[in-house]
């Protein structure tokens, strides 16, 4: 039980970054809606833009960086869980980068016009279709791990005995460890 709650303890920085998520994402939402703000202009900006890309961009910094800690973090930890190592930060990477193409519109629409929009919503086609290509290889490269994991239950109640030599072999396992005789003759 105390392993457990130090296990959970550890990991209070999560709450934390969810916390600073939500409340950028409230307090942007709220001021930015305020008369005061939606009616205050530079140029053709408006205040509430302004502190909507404030709010909105730190949160996705966030994001990004509880991916990055949550990382570091399966790293270190090892487990079963560890093969998500190799999963988070393409998967946080390709939200973030989907996001931020609104994000960066709220200051950048007043200063583009239709052929400068049209790059700008390519370079993030390119980046969004980038990091899906680094997930999928993620995946692809833990298969094996995912595999393991989804099935690790099940082939531990089939475990095989060498009829040769009598060691113990995973069902996953199609010859001996010990004779490398094949498994199931």
């Amino acid at each position: 039980m105390e392993q457990n709650n130090l296990k959970v303890a550890g990991l209070d920085w999560i709450g934390r970054y969810v916390a600073v998520i939500l409340l950028s994402l409230i307090l942007a939402t709220a001021i930015g809606s305020m008369d005061l703000f939606v009616k205050t202009t530079v140029g053709k900006l408006n205040a509430s833009h302004i502190v909507q890309f404030l709010g909105y961009g730190a949160a996705l910094v966030a994001f990004w960086v509880l991916g990055q800690r949550a990382t570091i973090t399966l790293q270190e930890q090892g487990g079963k869980w560890s093969f998500m190592q190799h999963l988070i930060l393409p998967a946080v990477s390709l939200v973030v980068v989907a996001l931020a193409h609104s994000v960066l519109l709220l200051l950048l629409r007043t200063v583009m016009d239709a052929s400068l929009r049209n790059i700008y919503s390519w370079i993030f086609i390119l980046g969004i279709l980038a990091c899906a290509g680094w997930l999928v290889m993620a995946v692809l490269n833990q298969s094996a791990s995912l595999t393991a994991l989804f099935t690790d239950r099940k082939l531990r109640s089939r475990d095989w005995c060498c009829a040769a030599c009598g060691t113990s072999c995973s069902a996953a396992d199609k010859f001996c460890k010990q004779c490398g005789k094949a498994l199931g003759e």
